[in-house]
């Protein structure tokens, strides 16, 4: 039985390639690969590798089936991509393969001193390459672990570059025989150039030559001689000019001092061959180590490539999920590779709930890019290969099949319908649940019903059998077939309809609508014609597009009130944070003013502080304590004046019940505007408050004060001269000096004694004590020596002592006051 042409076709089309049998594929995978242009990606690929095999491994890449082998792939795309950016790149050369070489070398061959120096460069760069790797330092386990196989081989390279220059020249030190032998050579070389010189210029010989330059013919040096003067320069013809007019003549007074020279020069060269056969046994000891390190670069190199090519598509990893997912794909943002920068992205879809996407729309409105799209990012993705998109998810595929594009071949005579069928039924005997089947414009080159009816057979065959499918069509009951089965999806590309050019946007859960009348009235067709066209088109397919128009302008609507959504979030972001940093602008100044009060403070303190010093000192010279009395009331009312110390607004720190009650006797205030509390003695009728800030006693007027706490009327018999402790800048200072002329600072920490001390003794001097008590305790010591340090220095201590054994022995100082 005789074939048709078309029977003929098939089974052609069906043999396995040279190269499907060695990626162990089918031909129908690989022509898929060409398809979805996967080769030229290889190729991108390829033009970002450093290195001759990673070269060859890049454009030999193929998709893995292996949900392992991705994730390794994958994992080490991303570590190399986390290198590029930490410590870079990694640095190999020598694009020449030194592998015959090194094999060369290994049996004994001989390099010359340009290979040589080529493969140790070469072993070099790996040593580099391997360095960068390792200065990761845990951040790329799998990367080093290839790195750490590369052996270290600079011994070798010191070794050889010993007798060797970096351009591969031979140095005269490799031994001493070769240095000694070039020395003879240059010897020899000048006795024959003199030689040959006072022959030239002899008056018999001058005559005959065309010129005074010395030649070399045969590594032999002759004179240029007249052909019609030749018996004028007895000697040895060893060439003669195309013109026949020259003679290159050696010499016979020449002869033996030149053969001298060229036995000289041969003796040197066989050293230096000598000397060449040793560096070259040296290298072809180490080819199994040279091998492996070879290797090795490749492979990272053949990462880092991956690396590379993400870079410079700023692409980013899908994730993976398992073959078979109900999720089957979903790209987010995904820009075609092959497009350039300018590509639209798109988002599309297949499931979950749906393994089957039927995609319609006007033509070069992009639904071949997109499905091109899907199976290319599937491949590069299962290659280990990071892809362009926001976000994103892809399943495994044993297999990806395509058919996309005119087929047709003339001199087959294969018609573009029975070549797009063919390739059609083979795609569906082949593949299995876990393929991914792409078909392009599927049913067309026919009869339109006939064709939709096999574009939704192969669909009803596709999701019975549980196969992932995407489809482009321009049939309107193709695209109803996948609204009503609940396994398929819609998805549309649209034109501008001001414009009419395409969109390149892909939308999900719409079919496509016809612009066919639309291109036509935009390209100028009469109203007339167009007002027949319509009326001559089904009722129910004009309500549909009705819909489907309506169904763009609420899409179109949507979108808008999207954008203005996301504009107003971006607006109220901005508005947060500029009322974020106001905030923060005025806490800030709040804190630099309470910093500048309690630096007021303080220095006010200490002028106060001196002025009480002095006006002690100047009593007790003078004797005149009433003098002391008066200068010490001018300090009084300068505490009292209201203008001392700025009145801040009243803040929280009470409690509710306590907030508008009157400051009392015994209460706990605190002075507005710094951190300082003292305890309030007694309030006159006029609002002014004496109060006891450490062992001080003051005068403010009481709306310089907030209450802090408010005497506990259990815990007082109302007595106005008991005085709970104070606080100063929140550190306890323990125990108030009273006439009794005794501080006990037991259980105070060194630093907080200091002030307790100091002014325990400026008020005793005040009050005309002489002679006063320090309890501190002996403890570790500390406190008691701190405290005696300060008394060693204040102005007012005349002397002190540790006090007798039935005061408190050392744990107590006596201190007599000046």
């Amino acid at each position: 039985m005789r074939m048709t042409n078309e029977q003929t076709e098939t089974k052609n089309f069906s043999e396995p390639s040279t190269e499907a049998k060695k990626h162990n594929i089918s031909e129908l995978q690989l022509q898929a690969w060409e398809l979805l242009e996967f080769t030229k990606v290889r190729e991108l690929l390829a033009n970002r590798t450093r290195f001759f095999m990673s070269r060859e491994m890049a454009l030999d890449s193929r998709p893995s089936t292996n949900a392992e082998d991705i994730k390794r792939l994958q994992d080490e795309t991303a570590e190399a991509a986390l290198m590029l950016v930490t410590v870079g790149d990694i640095r190999l050369s020598g694009a020449r393969d030194p592998r015959e070489l090194l094999h060369r070398a290994a049996i004994n061959g001989l390099l010359t001193g340009e290979e040589i120096v080529s493969v140790l460069n070469l072993l070099d760069s790996i040593w580099s390459a391997r360095n960068t790797v390792v200065s990761m330092k845990g951040r790329a386990n799998m990367l080093e672990d290839i790195a750490a196989d590369i052996p270290d081989m600079r011994d070798l390279g010191k070794e050889v570059f010993k007798s060797i220059s970096d351009q591969g020249e031979i140095l005269s030190s490799a031994t001493p025989k070769l240095a000694k032998l070039r020395s003879n050579v240059s010897k020899t070389f000048r006795r024959v150039m003199r030689a040959m010189e006072r022959i030239s210029h002899s008056p018999t010989v001058r005559n005959a030559l065309q010129s005074g330059a010395i030649a070399t013919r045969g590594e032999r040096l002759v004179l240029e001689v007249k052909a019609d003067a030749r018996e004028s320069v007895p000697g040895i013809v060893h060439d003669v000019s195309g013109s026949g007019a020259t003679l290159f003549v050696e010499p016979f007074k020449a002869v033996e001092l030149c053969n001298e020279w060229r036995e000289t020069a041969a003796e040197a060269k066989r050293e230096e061959e000598r000397i060449l056969r040793r560096l070259s046994a040296l290298i072809g000891d180490r080819e199994d180590e040279a091998i492996i390190a070879i290797e090795a670069a490749a492979a990272l190199d053949y990462i880092t490539a991956r690396a590379r090519l993400a870079t410079s598509m700023k692409a980013r990893r899908l994730q993976t999920m398992p073959a078979g997912s109900d999720n089957v794909t979903n790209l987010v943002g995904a820009r075609h590779p092959l497009l350039g920068p300018h590509a639209v992205p798109i988002t599309i879809n297949i499931g979950p709930g749906f393994r089957g996407l039927v995609i319609t729309g006007p033509n070069t409105g992009g639904k071949t890019v997109a499905i091109k799209t899907i199976g290319l990012f599937s491949l590069m993705h299962q290659s280990g290969m990071q892809v362009p998109v926001t976000d994103g998810e892809m399943a495994i595929f044993d297999a990806v099949y395509a058919d996309i594009g005119d087929s047709q071949s003339i001199e087959r005579s294969v018609s573009t319908f029975s070549s797009h069928m063919g390739r059609v039924i083979e795609i569906l005997l082949e593949a299995t649940p876990n393929s991914l089947i792409l078909l392009d414009e599927l049913g067309t080159g026919t009869d339109p019903e006939e064709g939709s009816a096999l574009a939704r057979a192969v669909l009803a065959h596709a999701t019975e059998n549980d196969m992932a499918i995407a489809i482009t069509s321009h049939y309107r009951t193709v695209a109803e077939f996948a609204a009503e089965s609940d396994e398929l999806a819609n998805a549309s590309v649209e034109l501008n309809p001001d414009t009419m050019m395409p969109t390149y946007q892909v939308i999900m859960g719409i079919p496509g609508r016809s612009y066919a009348i639309h291109v036509a009235r935009h390209l100028g067709m009469p109203s007339h014609v167009l007002d027949n066209a319509e009326s001559m088109m089904d009722p129910t397919r004009a309500e549909a597009e009705n819909i489907l128009q309506q169904l763009q302008r609420d899409r179109e609507e949507a979108g808008r009130m999207l954008a203005e959504a996301e504009q107003l979030k971006i607006e109220t972001e901005a508005a947060r944070k500029d009322l974020q940093n106001k905030l923060n602008t005025v806490t800030r100044a709040q804190e630099d003013m309470i910093e500048k009060s309690r630096t007021d403070l303080k220095r006010e303190t200490e002028k106060i502080t001196q002025t009480l010093r002095k006006i002690v000192s100047k009593a007790k010279n003078d004797s005149d304590l009433d003098v002391a009395k008066r200068a010490i009331g001018r300090v009084r009312n300068q505490f009292s004046d209201p203008t001392w110390l700025p009145v801040s607004p009243p803040h929280e720190s009470i409690k509710p019940d306590e907030e508008d009650r009157a400051l009392q006797a015994g209460d706990l205030v605190e002075i507005k505007g710094i951190n300082v509390q003292a305890s309030i003695i007694d309030i006159s009728s006029g609002g002014t408050v004496e109060l006891m800030m450490g062992n001080s006693r003051i005068e403010l007027n009481e709306q310089q004060l907030r209450l802090v706490k408010a005497v506990d009327p259990k815990k007082t018999d109302g007595s106005p001269n008991e005085i709970p402790n104070v606080t100063i800048n929140t550190i306890s200072s323990g125990e108030s000096a009273n006439t009794s002329g005794e501080l006990d600072v037991r259980g105070s920490r060194v630093h907080e004694s200091d002030e307790i001390v100091r002014e325990f003794i400026d008020d005793s001097s005040i009050q005309g004590l002489t002679s006063v008590r320090i309890i501190h305790g002996d403890g570790t010591g500390a406190l008691r020596e701190s405290i005696r340090v300060l008394l060693s220095k204040h102005p007012l201590v005349a002397s002190f002592s540790a006090a007798p054994r039935n005061r408190g022995g050392n744990g107590a100082t006596l201190v007599d006051l000046s």
